[in-house]
């Protein structure tokens, strides 16, 4: 009994000494731990024996009666660490755009998100601390933060986006059912070849032939390029681009999408028999102030935008410095541009108000000794517009006046002032009933025409030739368009526009029916029907700004049907393709002699109305911006026809049988390094010929374009770096044919290379 007792004694001295060891002892840098162990064993249940069985501690459970148990140690409480608040705002680099729902996190863990303008608040323990910031669409970011630091200022973070990263905007679009080709984002100003010009893209799609590259004139499906309508913001713009190799009237980055319509385009537009190109501009932004400011080797620009009292303000303009630059060549030639922009939206009550105005002029001058060769273009419009919600849908009304001052001779003859004024109202409703989405409007044009010739020119006498003569013009036009989804894979589309043309005392009338259907086969593949009657006013094969709307007496409309059936289909990985068979017969108004050098613009026989016939296959093959490697391959096959009369028919002045454009970028790091391979069979030239007048085809045309761009990200503002290099090969364009010393045919060229260096810092 005495040597039990000893036993259990020194049993007892033990196990105190090592729980007073755990709790006393220094644990070092874990000491936390430690004592948070110790507590979990101080509990009840963790001084059971069995580790807190209840069966374990009835006096039954075979383990000797210990007798009174020790006093429990208490161990002292984990100490807690301070903690505070980072506020912070999260940017997207180089500029004041927001970035919401970014993830934030530290050591792995959320912590939390940005609200929906880009800031945040979140509790930390204090001391240094990596905060992981990720967003979709920007390059993930860690910085250091303390939130107990002694000056505690909010954090304001950068994030760089992803070259694929589209802009952030709202955009409230009707989805036409028309065949449309819409371009957007980096496609409108990154495209090789358009020297980063939104409007130059369109000779890269499919139905489109450059008559005379690098003049950007296009004719589309065979049709005249005076045949092919310009919009912006459903405004008619007069000209489309300036003189010589200059941009486009409209800054580019004032553009928000291009939508191309190759033919049977929406009841909404009308009065051309060819394609639609109708452009929309970029609402300015509301958030803060933005501004931009670009250099290019021929012209200098600059953008800015605003927040307004309910609105927003943006307003761009550009100055060409080339006639410097032409001056230094031959002090003689006179060659300048400029352009302007300006809009404003705010709301109003329940209405949405826009005022955008916009203009631009030219003047070029070969020599200052022959004034009758100076060109002199200008143009202001000033546009505004309202929308309303009505009766469940919306009502929309604009008013858009237009002035226009033209100085052209016209094919060298005469030249010839114009000025004009205009009126252009607008007024359309569309509402949806269920699975039918309706359209309606009205649109009208008011025009007045006051032509000068100058040099001494006789106009004609009692004839309805009215081209050089003063003139009223009066347009009218209602359509109605009904949207119906037949199903989930049946949409029709019936539409009707009935046009009024008064023009110098003579009138005109068209009821044009058009109709699409689009049929689903599955999930991916889609067909699509369109037609429809067009018409147009009588126009000069290549249309100058105020010398329209003349001639109806005389010539009548023009006027086209058209049809189109095609395939699209996603079904080709990260491919979307489609497939385009197109027939028009049309009535236009060309030159009436082919072969005349100098055809008298004030002659009653000037141009002629004739009968003409184009068909073709188009291909289109494009891959998303949104891969690393993107781009476009289209392919048009066509023929277009004339009936000359006496029997002869033979092909347009810009047929090119077969037009292949290969448009790609692929993106390295921060670089975007883009290219473009064009190739055209030659349009047909008329030569006489004693043993008889023929057609000659001039030699095909291969061209590449190389671009490559370079944004550089600063936390207030970015630096986009560019160069461009047109025909890239040097290859030579050929335009016409003559005649050596022993009376062969050889092909007359040129050599243009247009190379573009320029830089734009966006604040």
């Amino acid at each position: 009994m005495t040597a039990l007792g000893a036993l259990l004694a020194a049993t007892l001295l033990f196990g105190g000494a090592v729980d007073a060891g755990a709790v006393t002892g220094d644990a070092g840098p874990n000491a936390s731990d430690a004592a948070v162990a110790t507590a979990d064993a101080a509990s009840p249940d963790a001084a059971r024996p069995d580790g807190g069985s209840p069966d374990a501690a009835r006096p039954d459970a075979g383990a000797p009666d210990a007798g009174p148990p020790a006093a429990a140690v208490q161990a002292p409480p984990a100490p807690k660490l301070p903690v505070g608040h980072v506020v912070g705002h999260v940017l997207a680099a180089g500029g004041h755009e927001v970035v919401p729902d970014a993830a934030l996190s530290v050591g792995g863990a959320a912590v939390g998100v940005t609200n929906e303008v880009g800031d945040f608040t979140i509790e930390l323990p204090c001391g240094q601390h990596a905060l992981s910031i990720r967003a979709a669409g920007f390059e993930p970011l860690v910085t250091s933060v303390d939130a107990c630091a002694s000056s505690v200022e909010p954090v304001t973070v950068h994030l760089i986006p992803m070259p694929d990263r589209p802009r952030r905007e709202t955009i409230v679009r009707v989805k036409v059912p028309q065949p449309q080709i819409q371009l957007t984002g980096p496609e409108l100003t990154q495209t090789p070849g358009a020297l980063g010009d939104p409007l130059r893209v369109i000779e890269s799609l499919p139905g489109v032939a450059a008559v005379a590259w690098p003049a950007p004139v296009y004719a589309v499906r065979g049709s005249n390029p005076g045949n092919t309508g310009f919009f912006l913001d459903g405004i008619e713009i007069p000209a489309l681009f300036h003189f010589a190799l200059g941009p486009s009237v409209i800054h580019p980055y004032f553009f928000r999408s291009v939508d191309f319509f190759p033919g049977s385009y929406p009841a909404r537009y009308g009065r051309y028999v060819g394609g639609i190109v109708s452009a929309e501009t970029r609402a300015p932004s509301m958030d803060d102030v933005h501004m931009s400011v670009d250099a290019r080797l021929y012209d200098v620009g600059a953008m800015v935008s605003a927040p307004l009292v309910g609105g927003a303000v943006a307003a761009a303009a550009r100055y060409s410095y080339s006639g410097e630059l032409v001056s230094l060549l031959d002090e003689h030639v006179i060659l300048n541009y400029w352009d302007y922009q300006v809009r404003a939206d705010r709301r109003v009550g329940p209405f949405q108000l826009t005022v955008f105005a916009f203009g631009s002029g030219d003047e070029f001058s070969p020599s200052p000794s022959n004034s009758a060769k100076t060109l002199d273009l200008g143009f202001h419009r000033l546009s505004l517009r309202a929308a309303l919600p009505a009766g469940g849908g919306m009502l929309k009304a604009s008013v858009v006046l237009g002035t226009d001052h033209s100085r052209a001779p016209v094919l060298d003859v005469y030249p010839i002032i114009v000025d004009s004024k205009s009126v252009a109202p607008r007024l359309s409703y569309d509402r949806t009933f269920g699975p039918v989405q309706l359209a309606l409007g009205f649109d009208g044009h008011f025009a007045r025409y006051e032509p000068v010739v100058l040099g001494g020119a006789t106009l004609p006498a009692d004839s309805d030739w009215d081209f050089a003569l003063g003139r009223e013009a009066t347009l009218l036009a209602g359509y109605l368009s009904a949207t119906v989804n037949a199903g989930q894979w049946l949409t029709i589309t019936p539409e009707v526009r009935l046009d009024s043309y008064a023009e110098g005392g003579a009138r005109a009338h068209d009821l044009g029916p058009r109709l699409t259907i689009a049929a689903a086969l599955n999930d991916e593949t889609k067909l699509r029907a369109t037609g429809g009657h067009f018409t147009q006013l009588p126009s000069l094969p290549l249309e100058i700004p105020g010398m329209e709307s003349f001639g109806l007496a005389l010539l009548g409309l023009q006027s086209s049907w058209q049809g189109s059936v095609g395939v699209e289909t996603s079904h080709f990985a990260a491919v979307d393709l489609s497939i385009t068979g197109f027939i028009h017969h049309d009535w236009l108004t060309d030159l009436r002699s082919v072969s005349a050098l100098s055809p008298d613009p004030l002659a009653d026989d000037f141009l002629a109305r004739r009968e003409a016939l184009a068909y073709g296959v188009e291909l289109l093959a494009r891959r998303s911006l949104t891969k690393r490697l993107h781009g476009w391959i289209s392919y048009t096959l066509s023929k277009s026809l004339r009936d000359y009369g006496g029997g002869a028919v033979g092909p347009t002045d810009w047929d090119q049988r077969h037009i292949l454009n290969l448009v790609a970028g692929y993106r390295v790091g921060r670089y975007e390094l883009g290219g473009r391979v064009h190739f055209n069979t030659g349009r047909p030239i008329f030569i006489q010929d004693p043993a008889g007048d023929q057609y000659k085809r001039l030699p095909a045309y291969y061209q590449l374009d190389l671009r490559v761009d370079r944004p550089v990200y600063y936390n207030r503002f970015t630096l986009d770096v560019y160069a461009e290099l047109v025909n890239a090969l040097l290859d030579s364009a050929a335009y016409t044919y003559t005649r050596d010393p022993n009376n062969a045919l050889q092909a007359k060229s040129y050599r243009i290379v247009l190379p573009s260096i320029g830089v734009r810092a966006e604040f």
